[in-house]
C-alpha cells in the first residue's frame, strides 16, 4: 500500500535537492542508473521507489540515505509528537545499519 504523504514528501525533497544541486531530471537520472519518466513520476509522487532506488538517488546526490529521507517540514511534527522523534530515530539507526552492512558487501 503506497503512503502517499510520504511520496509527496520524498518527491519534494527530491525536487528540491535537484535544484539546490542544479541538476535536471535527466542528469539525475544518468547519475542514479534510473530513467528519466522514472525520476519524474518519483517527483510527481506517482511512483513508489525501492531501497535500491533510495541509494542510487542518495550516491546521485552525494548525500547520506538519512539525509535523503530528511524532510525539513516534519520537524513541526517532531516537535508536537515527543514518540514520533522516538520512531524516527529508531527507523533511521535501521536504516544506518543497513546502509553499514550495504557498504562492506560492496
Amino acid at each position: 500500500m503506497k503512503d502517499t504523504t510520504f511520496l509527496q514528501k520524498f518527491g519534494k525533497r527530491m525536487r528540491d535537492l535537484r535544484k539546490i544541486n542544479k541538476m535536471s531530471q535527466e542528469k539525475l537520472a544518468e547519475r542514479a542508473d534510473l530513467s528519466t519518466n522514472f525520476v519524474g513520476a518519483l517527483e510527481r509522487a506517482e511512483k513508489e521507489p525501492k531501497f535500491t532506488t533510495l541509494v542510487k538517488i542518495a550516491k546521485a546526490f552525494n548525500v547520506s540515505l538519512a539525509e535523503l529521507l530528511n524532510f525539513p517540514d516534519d520537524r513541526k511534527i517532531k516537535s508536537s509528537k515527543p514518540e514520533l522523534l522516538d520512531k524516527a530515530a529508531e527507523v533511521l539507526k535501521m536504516t544506518l545499519d543497513l546502509l553499514q552492512g550495504y557498504k562492506k558487501e560492496k
